[in-house]
């Protein structure tokens, strides 16, 4: 029983010494963080490769990226190979 209490507890104080990890891999929302300059345009190949994939032919035109304190319509700068799709709604 004992040994098990320490198990978790260990457990425990190991998950909140990993909050404070600065370099998480997660995109900061700081203001320093946005770029002042949009992508550069997507090359020929990226353009023809998302015109050839299901998804990727709906985005072409309809890409915003976030630049400085404004949105920027461009397209991506090269093809994805995998897409996240997020789907919410409500009544």
């Amino acid at each position: 029983m004992q040994r098990t209490m320490i198990t978790i507890a260990g457990a425990g104080l190991l998950a909140l010494v990993s909050c404070g990890d600065q370099d998480s891999g997660i995109p900061s929302t700081d203001s320093r963080s946005v770029p002042a300059e949009p992508p550069p345009p997507p090359s020929k190949e990226a353009v023809e490769a998302l015109r050839g994939q299901a998804f990727g032919s709906k985005l072409l035109g309809h890409t915003h990226y976030l630049v400085g304190e404004r949105f920027v319509g461009t397209d991506l700068p090269k093809a994805p190979e995998y897409y996240l799709l997020n789907f919410s709604g409500s009544f």
